[in-house]
């Protein structure tokens, strides 16, 4: 601890410029070093909210306050003083408010591992937005309060609340199953439940109607606030239990209580796969939690239907089987290595570009949308075939001229109207093969081996 006499150190007083927000007039710009010296102003470590202790910086108040009085009235060396004074007691309540954190944070764990969850301890606000706490669905002050999150689902809650969660990481969750509920909104009584909550166990109902309720009339329950008046009919519930509202979660099916189901909006994959159906539906935090996560993971594989019925789909589908056919020349092109092509454009979504078979969400929506997914792809698409036809000789090179009729024009797997044999890869015009459907290369394969 540096001593106090360090703290009120006297010295000479800054230049204007380095108290930005001053209105000082032009005769205050050049005091002299007489009216405000190294007698008479008290300076602190610029740029450090907590340079010094509660009790230093008492001390520097009270000499502040003393040269305040001692100094000439509606003088300009007060008129500093009475800045910098201003300035130590906001220090002051500063060093206040850390000590009383750390002196509650003192047993809070940096970082626990709980149902999966890796939580970390947050101390400084990170934004300005409200946040809640998952646990609890109280409000988090993360000005003056530090709480945990979880560094895989941003699972967020108060310290006193890490102890009671219920539910397990959704990213364990989906390295466990990465694969989507398949079912769209699978049905799934209440009754299974046990009248439960799925994740918290809280006893749940539907709402009633107003009236009254066949059932034993001496075992009523008058429902909590968010229901209509009325008597519920006898079990599984004892008399004077207070029942939360039942919300099914549009992803899994599953009935939840509002602290757990807060009606957050999010697109079904299941309605997406099945009808192409991108209208946000109600779930539960968890599941709003699992495909908030998974929306960048190529999880997602279509049918044939949805090809014949969407034609952006099908385009995306014919450029990336293209696509495929181009990376097997751009890997094997030493200038194409050389230049760093390959990563730049390879790169970019390598589900899309190594794969014609799976999609993540997100590309889903953006082909839904009509942004990026499309126009990236053909933009890729035109960079690589620009390269193999027309700028490298060597790629060039390695393509095929058909056998079968007189065009002696040099194609590529990827060219329009080819046929690719599915045995060696041979290719040729797609009308020549309809005439008579048979690979030439494969012909001659197969005399050379009879001859043998």
């Amino acid at each position: 601890m540096e001593p106090v006499e360090d703290v009120c150190t006297l010295t000479p007083s800054p230049s204007p410029e380095a108290n930005s927000g001053d209105d000082l007039s032009d005769t205050a710009t050049n005091i002299s070093s007489i009216s405000i010296n190294a007698e008479n102003y008290i300076t602190v470590k610029e740029g450090c909210q907590s340079a010094f202790t509660v009790e230093e910086l008492t001390l520097a108040v009270t000499k502040c306050e003393k040269l305040v009085m001692q100094s000439e009235e509606c003088s300009e060396e007060r008129k500093w003083l009475v800045r910098r004074l201003i300035e130590l007691r906001h220090r002051l309540e500063q060093a206040k408010e850390n000590e009383t954190v750390k002196a509650v944070e003192l047993d809070i764990e940096e970082a626990q591992v709980i149902l999966g969850h890796h939580f970390k301890i947050e101390y400084e606000p990170t934004s300005t937005n409200t946040k809640y706490c998952d646990t609890c669905c109280g409000t988090i002050w993360n000005v003056v309060q530090s709480y945990y999150q979880c560094i895989d689902c941003q699972y967020k809650c108060h310290a006193k609340c890490v102890n009671s969660l219920n539910r397990v990481c959704v990213h364990l969750l989906l390295s466990e199953n990465p694969y989507y509920e398949s079912g769209i909104c699978p049905e799934v009584g209440l009754d299974l439940q046990n009248y439960c909550c799925y994740e918290c166990k809280t006893p749940i109902t539907f709402s009633f109607s107003k009236g009254y309720y066949f059932g034993n009339p001496f075992s009523s329950v008058l429902f909590s606030s968010g229901f209509s008046k009325g008597y519920y009919i006898g079990n599984p519930f004892s008399s004077g239990s207070r029942l939360a509202e039942a919300r099914r979660c549009e992803y899994n099916g599953r009935y939840y209580c509002p602290s757990c189901h807060w009606n957050t909006l999010s697109i079904i994959p299941a309605r997406v796969i099945h009808n192409w159906d991108f209208d946000p539906k109600p779930v539960s935090q968890s599941s709003y939690q699992l495909i908030r996560i998974s929306k960048s993971r190529p999880m997602i594989t279509l049918g044939n239907e949805l090809y014949a019925t969407v034609e952006e789909l099908a385009a995306v589908k014919k450029l990336r089987e293209e696509l495929a056919h181009m990376k097997q020349y751009i890997a094997r092109c030493r200038y194409a290595l050389e230049s760093g092509l390959h990563m730049r454009e390879l790169e970019w979504r390598r589900h899309l570009v190594h794969s014609t078979e799976v999609f993540s969400l997100n590309d889903l929506i953006d082909i839904k949308n009509g942004q990026l997914i499309h126009n990236k792809i053909e933009s890729v698409h035109s960079v690589l075939h620009k390269h193999i036809t027309e700028e490298c000789d060597v790629c060039k090179g390695r393509g095929y001229i058909c056998e079968r009729c007189e065009d002696k024009s040099t194609i590529f797997p990827f060219s329009a109207n080819t046929y690719v044999c599915p045995k060696c890869n041979y290719v040729q015009h797609k009308h020549c093969w309809l005439k008579k459907p048979f690979c030439p290369k494969c012909t001659r394969k197969e005399k050379k081996i009879e001859r043998q």
